[in-house]
């Protein structure tokens, strides 16, 4: 479709993509770096387990040591590595602009609980303390490792770990106390289970919630793109009416027999004027002008964002559609980088102004991302930068990026 046209040209279109700019500004306020709200939930479902293992050895680090002597001298330090470690990682990489490897801490901190578990058994020296309530120190969480299952949508492996490291750290602490198993305290394990099973399905219930909503997300981007160019498209049509009311009617209706008056010419002529404004592009832009705006869209981004304008032919102009649509990509490309490029990264803006053509790069020095692998529901890069570029005759946009190689974005428009 020929938004263009329909909405009574370019003034038209011109509207369409400053109403839709500002309906993906309203969608995309609060997301900061993760691409999806389900990424999102991910990051600060694993960051919540991680700090609770760590908090849960820092609450029962006295309990470990005292009861430090039922098991060989290694066992207390080891387990304490085998939880700690792989929980202190899962955090800090919680931490990193770009996530890395959620899944496999997560399931670190899973193998690691279980086998610092199972270590217990050769460990013990056989020798059983009735009085000590928790003579294994790990009794206290064995379901915190499977919330992060949860979290990463493998409910399977969280439940199998949850019945799997519940039994075991129960088993462990009943020998140590008894000497033996004793199926009726067993029952707590079952016990256990089911309590942890109620939080582990409310968490699965809104992970998959969160999924839904990401996987509707481009449909009610779609919709409301649809709905904003509608809206433009009935205000152009209502100001185009009103044109067509207050002159040219009002002119038509003035028409009288007899000698012609100035005045009705004067009045036709304004409307026909009125008229061609409204099908065409009115006014251009000098190359000077179109530097200036570049650099308001720098200097509204802060210190981390610098600009570089080579003006090679000053009396060059440019149509106020090709300035308005690069200027917005130009904002949209450094507010990516300022959202998803990392706190320490600068970002540099150079524009080369020619005789019918411009160039805009925008490049920074930050972790960069595959650009095969962004996810449809970018709106910012799908529509803000590729889609209003490709929509602009003469206009194209190019991305090159790779992880840890920075970003490049190149825009650039030639006359047709």
């Amino acid at each position: 479709m020929n938004t263009a046209t329909e909405t009574g040209g370019p003034a038209g279109a011109a509207r369409v993509a400053r109403v839709v700019e500002r309906v993906r500004r309203g969608l995309g306020r609060g997301i900061r770096e993760d691409a999806s709200d389900l990424d999102r939930q991910k990051r600060i479902g694993c960051r919540f387990v991680g700090c609770g293992l760590l908090a849960f050895c820092a609450v029962m680090l006295p309990t470990a040591l005292a009861r430090a002597d039922l098991a060989a001298g290694w066992w207390t330090p080891v387990s304490l590595v085998l939880v700690v470690a792989p929980a202190v990682l899962l955090v800090s990489s919680t931490f990193l602009a770009v996530p890395r490897a959620l899944l496999g801490l997560v399931c670190a901190c899973a193998l690691g609980y279980l086998i610092a578990t199972l270590l217990w058994f050769p460990a013990w020296l056989g020798v059983p303390d009735e009085s000590a309530r928790w003579a294994v120190w790990l009794l206290q969480f064995p379901s915190v490792p499977s919330f992060g299952l949860v979290v990463m949508l493998r409910t399977g492996l969280a439940l199998t770990n949850l019945v799997v490291a519940t039994f075991a750290v129960h088993a462990a602490n009943q020998i140590a106390r008894y000497g033996e198993l004793r199926p009726v305290e067993l029952l707590s394990v079952p016990l256990s289970v089911a309590l942890a099973g109620v939080f582990l399905a409310v968490a699965l219930a809104a992970v998959r919630n969160v999924r839904a909503l990401d996987e509707r997300h481009p449909a009610v981007l779609a919709m409301t793109t649809r709905a904003a160019a509608d809206a433009a498209q009935e205000a152009e049509r209502s100001r185009f009416d009103a044109l067509i009311h207050d002159h040219v009617i009002a002119t038509l209706l003035a028409v009288r027999a007899g000698p012609p008056d100035p005045r009705l010419a004067a009045q036709a002529a304004s409307a026909l004027d009125e008229l061609d404004r409204s099908a065409v592009a009115t006014s251009e832009f000098t190359a000077r002008t179109f530097a200036a705006r570049v650099e308001d869209a720098v200097s509204a981004a802060g210190d981390r964002v610098s600009c570089t304008n080579v003006i090679s032919e000053p009396a060059a102009s440019y149509p106020a559609q090709v300035v308005e649509d690069i200027v917005d990509c130009v904002a949209e490309a450094i507010r990516n980088c300022m959202r998803h490029a990392g706190t320490d990264s600068r970002c540099d803006v150079t524009a080369e102004f020619g005789d019918g053509f411009v160039r805009v790069t925008v490049a920074d020095d930050g972790v960069g991302f595959d650009p095969d692998l962004v996810d449809p529901r970018r709106f910012g890069i799908a529509v803000g930068i590729r889609a209003r570029m490709a929509g602009l005759s003469g206009g194209s946009a190019d991305i090159e990026s790779a992880p840890g190689q920075g970003t490049v974005v190149t825009l650039e428009w030639r006359r047709p």
